[in-house]
């Protein structure tokens, strides 16, 4: 009777793996990519940006994409001091802002093993250079993408941090996959985008991004898809580019020219340079000598106070006037023509005005910064208004394209992004085709009988030892009767070490691996494969004091 039921738990659990395989694969076939619908609202202080509605412990934010792989690697919120504080005699602060987010009325908050209240600097890496810092208050909490009833998922458990710094003005949704780390803690927390790949949520690591267009006639709002892109917000092109070395610089182009359409101008800038597309910046971040050029050729005056172009009406009118349009040129890093994409810009992009907290009285600015050394060259949100990226940590690349802007009666046309393993014409992502699956089951059968014939050999072989002395018997007996004793009084004392892993042990890699297979791919380009330097946590410093 004991065989017999041991072999029907072992068909069982045959039975039970395979069909945990085949659920498994089911699931993964349904995945589609997440369209993130944006508000109706345009909001900043440096411009007007097309944001998007989150909620975060149950409260409703306006947020912008940030594509920053350190800054991105948790969700930004303004907590009250963003107004208190920061801006005490600022009208309607908390519309300005995005909405504040409230702590205390958060059921979901938690500051689990955070030292002094969960006070951090914030994970600015990059954007320290062009010095934009400030301090937060860390936490986790629960993430809706979208508003209540839109049909997203609900995250629980993520990265928050609440700021009020006016370095930055909006609340930024992180799209980096880098986990998060505090230095004091030693626990890489996946990220937004990573915890939803785990969680089959969306087909693979990648998103796409466009900032919309206010100074369209009608205003086009932004575009955001996590597992795919939108064929309808861009021209594609044949370029990919590989990610940057470092991998918090990942999104790094070279900037081959700028030039503008007036007939016989020279370009603005004629020396390549590599420069960051970072979203969580505004402006344009250009080397003095290019600035100069723009200074001379659409009289354009730096306030060193400001630190901004600040224009006056007069020169406003001109700008206008000549409406000129700029084309940047982007290269992938060959020496080819091939590899080598063209953005056009209209004067109308570059028309933003800032106001308070920044200048005191709202007035007309072009968005051009200067920078000290290379290290803060970048190309900011008010770039991404004409560009579309299609950003694939899969295969380990990106595209840029001229973005569309599609009336609203258009309809999306939503592709998904498949990992490196996914096989062309398979409608199984990330899944094990059909003979991958038959072969599974071989296996699993030829498993199944050895273990069949191997407990009947058993069986006969114990069968054959009935024979043996009852002295030898309880000799064993009293053996195995000790050595369970101590094990069980081992697990009972060792539940802290079982629980509390020591450092990366048992830690999962948030990057899926790639299989070699560079012609895998759903990118609307062709893609080709380049290494990351490594998978990298990204990590606070100590906590303030």
């Amino acid at each position: 009777m004991l065989f017999a039921s041991r072999m029907r738990t072992l068909v069982l659990f045959a039975i039970t793996t395979f069909s945990v395989v085949v659920r498994s694969q089911a699931r993964n076939d349904s995945v589609a990519p997440l369209s993130i619908p944006p508000s109706t609202y345009w909001d900043g202080a440096d411009g007007r940006w097309s944001t998007f509605h989150v909620e975060v412990g149950g409260q409703t934010v306006r947020l912008l994409p940030s594509t920053s792989a350190s800054a991105g690697s948790s969700t930004w919120v303004v907590i009250d001091e963003g107004c208190t504080v920061a801006n005490p005699n600022l009208t309607n602060c908390n519309n300005e802002r995005g909405y504040l987010f409230h702590r205390n009325e958060s059921s979901s908050w938690s500051t689990r093993r955070l030292s002094g209240e969960g006070l951090y600097s914030l994970n600015t890496f990059v954007e320290g250079y062009l010095g934009l810092t400030g301090n937060a208050y860390y936490g986790f909490d629960t993430i809706n993408l979208g508003l209540t009833g839109s049909g997203l998922p609900t995250v629980q458990g993520q990265v928050i941090a609440g700021f009020g710094t006016n370095d930055f003005w909006l609340g930024t949704l992180g799209l980096s996959p880098y986990p998060f780390n505090f230095t004091d803690l030693d626990d890489p927390q996946p990220s937004l985008l990573s915890t939803l790949r785990n969680q089959s949520l969306i087909p693979s690591l990648s998103w796409a991004y466009t900032a919309g267009a206010q100074y369209k006639n009608p205003p086009v709002l932004g575009s955001l898809t996590l597992g795919g892109y939108d064929t309808t917000r861009f021209t594609p092109n044949n370029v990919s580019f590989p990610f940057g070395a470092d991998f918090s610089r990942d999104l790094l182009v070279k900037l081959r020219s700028i030039s503008y359409d007036t007939f016989g101008s020279p370009p603005l800038l004629t020396s390549e340079i590599d420069i960051f597309l970072d979203s969580a910046v505004t402006q344009m971040w250009l080397p003095v000598n290019v600035c100069q050029q723009f200074e001379k050729a659409f009289n354009l005056t730096w306030n060193a106070t400001a630190e901004l172009y600040l224009l006056d009406e007069d020169t406003h009118s001109a700008l206008l006037s000549r409406n000129p349009i700029f084309t940047f040129t982007i290269a992938n890093g060959s020496n080819s023509a091939d590899g080598t994409v063209d953005i056009v810009l209209p004067y109308s992009a570059f028309d933003l005005n800032i106001t308070q907290p920044y200048v005191n009285t709202e007035t007309r600015y072009f968005p051009l910064k200067q920078p000290q050394n290379s290290s803060q060259f970048a190309l900011g949100r008010v770039f991404l208004q004409e560009a579309y990226v299609v950003t694939d940590y899969g295969h380990r690349n990106f595209s840029v394209s001229q973005a569309l802007f599609p009336q609203t009666n258009v309809e999306q046309n939503i592709v998904a992004i498949h990992t490196p393993n996914y096989k062309a014409g398979d409608d199984r992502p990330d899944g094990l085709s059909g003979g991958s699956i038959a072969g599974i089951v071989g296996a699993a059968v030829v498993v199944l009988v050895s273990i069949i014939a191997a407990t009947i050999w058993f069986k006969r072989r114990s069968t054959r030892k009935v024979k043996i002395s009852t002295e030898q018997t309880r000799h064993d007996t009293d053996e195995k009767d000790n050595t369970a004793a101590q094990g069980i009084s081992e697990l009972d004392h060792g539940d802290t070490a079982v629980q509390e892993a020591d450092g990366w042990h048992g830690y999962k890699p948030e990057l899926e691996v790639n299989d070699g297979s560079s012609g895998r791919h759903e990118l609307p380009t062709p893609v080709k494969m380049h290494e990351v330097a490594g998978h990298l946590p990204v990590e606070l410093e100590a906590p303030l004091r």
